[in-house]
């Protein structure tokens, strides 16, 4: 059962200590994994980047579990917007250009490579989640557990949330607070218990 817990951000950290054990597991810590959370928030008349970046306790095992989800849903996301997006762009920019969609309006538009552009930019964002989830599918026996804990990348964009091994935070709407997920309910008490 995971566990939900708001920590306040101070000049762009996290004001909280994680305990000396892997977030995930609870082994002991070996290495850390980096979390960035960014976020446009409105001050006053102007628009602020707020980037808030720190470091999360892992084991050797959870650590490398990280990098290797991490890839398993980036990777096949790229080749799936880049090749079906391009493959989908080529194929209705030229048949509009061929129906004579070029030739209504001003001289010289391009209305047949905006048509394609669009139609190239959500056909290649569905190819993106389809190719993610195919991925998983045949992954799913190597990297087990923590393939599939993981949250598909197109929900972590749509939520404008990160997931590592054991937690998945996200800042809330003004930057002030972020608010983590922390999958094992023993390391959440400990958070808890250092960070009063």
């Amino acid at each position: 059962m995971s566990i939900k817990i708001q920590v306040p951000v101070v000049d762009s950290k996290l004001a909280a200590v994680f305990p000396e054990v892997c977030v995930c597991c609870g082994a002991p810590r070996e290495v850390e994994s980096a979390l960035v959370l960014g976020r446009q928030v409105a001050r006053g008349k102007r628009q602020e980047s707020i980037t808030v970046k720190f470091d999360v306790p892992h084991c050797e095992r959870c650590g490398r579990t990280t990098k290797a989800v991490f890839l398993a849903g980036c990777i096949p996301f790229v080749l799936g917007f880049v090749l079906v997006g391009l493959g989908v762009f080529g194929v209705v920019a030229y048949l509009a250009l061929g129906s004579g969609l070029d030739d209504h309006g001003k001289p010289g538009n391009s209305n047949s490579l905006l048509l394609g552009a669009a139609a190239g930019f959500f056909s290649g964002l569905i190819g993106a989640f389809v190719f993610e989830v195919a991925a998983r599918v045949v992954l799913l026996p190597f990297l087990g557990r923590g393939l599939s804990n993981a949250p598909l990348l197109a929900i972590q964009l749509l939520r404008d949330s990160q997931y590592i091994a054991g937690l998945s935070a996200k800042l809330n709407s003004e930057a002030t607070h972020v608010e983590l997920e922390l999958a094992n309910a023993r390391v959440a008490e400990q958070f808890a218990a250092l960070n009063r």
